[in-house]
Formats: structure tokens, sequence, C-alpha cells
């Protein structure tokens, strides 16, 4: 609405202009018609002396005319220009506020759901089954635990898998072996995940890679979170193993991403939204496009805010405020979006559809 308020001030300052122009042009005209009627009443002599006073006065009228015809051009246009300057801010901030409300949303829902992946991982990590199978492997104490994986992965399905490891960083079971049969027997020793889960100091802690693709699950997008088995299962006792559990990202953060903005098509037809991680790198895309590629733009050190790019788009970006004791690994929500041209609102105003070949978000 306030785009269409400054198209429809834009405009009347068109309008004012051009009917300023053409008062001072006819003001202009008719003072000179008044000179050529004073010069012929003093050619007529005492016959003209009468149509030379009309003549004076049709001269004066016509100088006051372009006078005021400057005038509500000065302080007319002045104040539509002020109303325009009015306008400008209200679009930046209401459209701006909008999408930037929708993205703090967005990353806030995405935070929420990861912050119980923290708890699932440190809880499970305390089964007996998994603890057992790994105090003293034997057959039938490493298939109990793939039972026991099998079924918490069927229950929380937002998991692409579920893996437990040894001290050593080889894999003793998982919940999809037949899904994912590289994965069975893998050896994670140098993944960052498993080093940094048998470092942990208690059971409290659980450590998080970064999203990426992961070559043993058919190069399906991941998030890890993951948490050191203890001998005994008590909070601070020796670690013996991990367990890593692999969140289904490229599922979950398609709704995110793609369901839960609440656009029409149109608005969708020129919009892109993302999550970027910490250092600005896409992690999801509507689109799916430039996944784990950097995503370029300034905050200013702000935490959300808006950004206008030099051609027309306007970059709406939140950062996660965390939940609980997550802090959300500083997470953005970002909603990207092509601004309309007059060109385009004056064709909505007066009911046409926009061309098919409207321009589209690009980079």
């Amino acid at each position: 609405m306030p785009r269409r308020m400054r198209l429809i001030m834009s405009t009347i300052q068109k309008d004012v202009q051009g009917f300023a122009k053409s008062s001072e042009a006819i003001a202009s005209q008719t003072q000179l018609l008044a000179l050529n009627a004073t010069i012929e009443a003093a050619r007529a002599g005492d016959a003209g002396r009468g149509f030379a006073v009309v003549a004076s006065e049709v001269k004066t009228l016509a100088r006051q005319a372009a006078s005021n015809s400057e005038d509500m051009r000065t302080v007319v246009l002045g104040r539509i220009k002020q109303g325009l300057d009015i306008s400008d801010v209200l679009v930046r901030d209401l459209e701006g506020s909008r999408n930037v409300d929708m993205a703090q949303t967005l990353v806030q829902l995405i935070v929420r759901n990861l912050y119980e992946r923290t708890a699932d991982v440190r809880w499970w990590a305390t089964d007996d089954a998994f603890r057992r199978a790994l105090e003293a492997p034997s057959p039938d104490r490493i298939a109990h635990a793939a039972a026991r994986l099998a079924t918490i992965n069927r229950f929380y399905s937002v998991y692409l898998d579920l893996v437990l490891v040894d001290r050593e960083g080889r894999t003793v079971a998982t919940s999809r072996a037949a899904d994912f049969p590289e994965v069975s027997g893998h050896d994670y020793r140098d993944a960052p995940w498993f080093r940094q889960a048998i470092a942990t100091a208690s059971g409290d802690d659980y450590v998080v890679d970064d999203v990426a693709t992961d070559p043993a699950h058919k190069n399906r997008p991941v998030a890890l979170y993951a948490a050191a088995v203890r001998a005994g299962g008590k909070v601070d006792g020796e670690a013996i193993g991990a367990l890593g559990v692999f969140f289904d990202w490229g599922a979950q953060s398609r709704t995110i991403v793609r369901d839960e903005p609440t656009f029409t098509d149109d608005e969708w037809s020129r919009t892109r939204v993302l999550l970027l991680d910490a250092n600005q790198r896409i992690i999801a895309a509507s689109d799916d496009r430039d996944l784990y590629r950097p995503y370029a733009f300034d905050t200013q050190g702000r935490s959300k805010g808006t950004v206008v790019t030099s051609d027309g788009r306007v970059i709406a970006f939140a950062r996660t405020i965390g939940y609980e004791a997550y802090d959300g690994l500083g997470w953005i929500g970002v909603v990207e979006q092509r601004r309309l041209s007059d060109d385009e609102l004056r064709e909505r105003m007066n009911g046409h559809p926009i061309a098919a070949d409207a321009p589209r978000i690009t980079h």
C-alpha cells in the first residue's frame, strides 16, 4: 500500500508540473496578446484609448496568473516532495519490517528444532544398549544396539541416520544399515565431530558439525550432532565411544524456506528465502541455488535489518537470538525480494497483469 500511495503522489506531482507549465504558457501568450493590443491601441490614437485600458488590465491579470502559477509550482510541488520523502521512509520501513519479522521467525523455527536435537543426542548417548555394545562388544549386543537405534529413528523421523562408533572411530551400529550400507564399518576417526565428541568433558556436553553433504549417506545434506557414550553411563565417566545423529537437513530445512513463508504466488516469483550459517554461507535456499556458497552482504554490525542493493533487491535479515541454552550457532534468516518497479505497480493498479518476462531475482 505505501508503494501505491507513493506512485499516486508521484503521478500527482507530474500532473501539477504539467498544469503549471500549461498555465505559465497561457499567461505568457496572454501577455503577448495584451502587448500587441496596446501597440494597436496606440496606433489608433484617441479611438483606441479605451481598448488600451482593457489591454493593460489583461496584461496585469496575465502577470498575476504567471505569478500564481509559479507560487503553486513552488508551494504545492514542495509539499508533494515532502510527502514523497515520507512515503519513501514508509515503504522502506513497512516493506522491510514484514520481511525482517519473517526472517526472524524462520530462523527461530529451525533453531528451536535443532535445540531439541541437542537434548536428543545427550539423552540417547546414555542408553544401556549403546554402552554395553561399546564396553564389551558381541554380536548380540551390537545387534541389540542396532535395533535400539532403528526403533528410535522410526519414531524420530527427522533423522536421516543414527550412528554408534567406538573409541577408535569405527562404526559399530547404525539405524538404517540397509539404506546406507556405506556407513556400516565406516571409519570416522578423522571426522571433526567424532574427535570433538570424544574430547568432551562430561555427559552434559555435545558437539555440532557444519551443515554439509555426507558421502557415506549418498551425499544427502545433514546437520550432525554428537555426544560421547561414557563408561557406566555416568555423566563424568570415561568416553568409550560416540553417538552421532544425522539430522535430515534437506527435508527439514526445505519446510522452513519453502512451506513456512506466507507469500503469494506473485511475491514468490521475485523472492528467495535463505538460511545462512555464522559465516554467511547458504545452508538452505527456497530455490536450491548456490548451496554451501558464501552470500555476500554487509549487515553493518546489526543483528537484523534491511539492505537495499543497487539492482533493486531488498535483503531483509535477522540473526537468531538462540533458544534456551542453545545459542543457535549465529545462523541468519534472509528474505531477499526484488521490488516492483513503478511500471509494474501501475499495471497492477490499472488491473493489468504483469508480463511473463518481468525480471526475476538473479545474482
